[in-house]
């Protein structure tokens, strides 16, 4: 990382700020009217050391600016509707806006506006200096409620080991907000067989299997990222279907396996068949798009 000079003192890495243009030169995209509404700033506040500013802190935090600014350049976030939006200046920013607010003060052609882009998020950190070099820990929360949605830890001896954590951590939270679509395909057979496109493994999802079975409709309920529970009931064939079980998903890098077991009772004018250990298996697919929460 270019913009940054690493210094070493006894006690261990120092991060020291040389060329702020990089946080300044967060370039605000022109956005029409409608596409300002539905898109929400995340911002990184100024890193703590020991619960003030310091040289470590303010360095980190603008090579995390940086490094974020090149994750949300990447395709795969063209669809992500968050903007990084700059919030260190938050404070002046506010004074700027009374005193814009002022009548007579400052000509309204050069006074500072509000966003135009409203601040939804904000990734607020803390790092700790060492002898081996710096480690931090991020937390990204809601702007307006101070919820901790997530939060992540990293550090290393050395600006390119550190800069590789961030982008690493960073892409993480950014996940959070706008996460890969997961692309999901199982069946118990030729028959009964679904396959749908949903918004992460940890919200509840719905869908319906292909063909015939179009008329039952499984409900599932994570209980983690990777496990939940699910329910199933409809007509198909003429017959009433009910049952449910649980499953689990087990990733391999960006693909991974889906399995379900349940119970179920199929019930017609002729009675009624169960099957206490039925299974369904397949794949599961990060895909190169992301969706918006």
């Amino acid at each position: 990382m270019e913009a940054f000079m690493p210094m070493r003192r006894a006690s261990g890495l120092r991060l020291l700020p040389t060329c702020l243009v990089l946080v300044a030169g967060l370039v605000a995209v022109p956005l029409t009217s409608g596409q300002a509404a539905s898109i929400t700033g995340l911002g990184i506040e100024n890193f703590l050391e020991n619960g003030q500013k310091s040289g470590l802190g303010t360095g980190l935090s603008a090579m995390a600016d940086t490094v974020l600014s090149g994750i949300m350049s990447d395709p795969l976030y063209k669809d992500c509707k968050v903007q990084q939006v700059e919030v260190k200046r938050e404070a002046e920013r506010q004074r700027e806006l009374q005193l814009g607010q002022t009548p007579g003060l400052v000509d309204p052609a050069t006074r500072v506006t509000d966003r135009t882009i409203p601040l939804g998020h904000r990734i607020t950190g803390s790092v700790i200096e060492s002898a081996e070099g710096g480690s931090y820990r991020l937390s990204l929360e809601n702007a307006k409620t101070g919820e901790v949605i997530a939060t992540v830890q990293g550090g290393g001896k050395d600006i390119p080991e550190l800069e590789a954590s961030l982008r690493e951590n960073l892409r993480n939270l950014l996940d959070q907000l706008c996460p890969r679509v997961h692309a999901l395909k199982a069946s118990t057979g030729p028959y009964f067989q679904i396959e749908t496109e949903i918004c992460g493994f940890d919200r509840p999802f719905q869908v319906r299997p292909k063909g015939e079975f179009r008329g039952v409709q499984m409900v599932f309920t994570p209980q983690s990222g990777t496990a939940g529970t699910f329910t199933q009931s409809g007509r198909a064939y003429g017959t009433l279907w009910t049952g449910g079980g649980t499953y689990t998903v087990t990733w391999n890098g960006d693909t991974g396996r889906f399995v379900a077991r349940d119970s179920y009772v199929a019930r017609n004018q002729a009675g009624q068949s169960n099957n206490p250990n039925d299974q369904m298996t397949g794949t599961v697919t990060r895909l190169p798009k992301t969706c918006t929460r």
